[in-house]
């Protein structure tokens, strides 16, 4: 089974005795869709493909529907890297049913209906242990 550093709000979580958390599992794949949506493609220097430039379109003057079938199409991309990077990591070492994605169930992204500069995301996942895993994302424009 792999396993990764557990972040806990942008931090990594230390243990009472001072170790560093780690996250393997369906908490894993939560953090490994969560990583990759959050992380603006370009901003790793050395894996300059990784990442999801869902913010590059929120301040674009774009018709609504063409702005929110692109960030669709952004996070299928990156989610689609993900799979690539999880089966690439299966050949080397032990990677749990929980921690793969089977496939991608939906992902939904409408204008918040109090703020319109808010846009609220939802993705949901099925891994290959057949968990649903959904996440929520809310992205505000500047």
């Amino acid at each position: 089974m792999s396993f990764d550093l557990a972040l806990i709000k942008g931090d990594l979580g230390i243990n009472p005795d001072g170790t560093i958390c780690s996250v393997s599992d369906t908490p894993k794949l939560r953090q490994d869709v969560i990583k990759i949506i959050l992380t603006p493609t370009g901003s790793n220097k050395n894996y300059t493909w990784y990442g999801c430039s869902v913010t590059d379109d929120i301040g674009k003057s774009f018709p609504d529907s063409m702005r929110l079938v692109r960030i669709q199409n952004n996070i299928t991309q990156s989610l689609d890297n993900l799979k690539a990077l999880q089966i690439a990591q299966s050949a080397n070492q032990r990677v749990s049913l929980a921690e793969l994605i089977e496939s991608v169930g939906g992902i939904d992204v409408e204008r918040d209906t109090v703020d319109a500069r808010q846009l609220n995301i939802v993705v949901t996942i099925l891994s290959k242990r057949l968990t649903n895993l959904q996440e929520f994302f809310t992205i505000i424009s500047q």
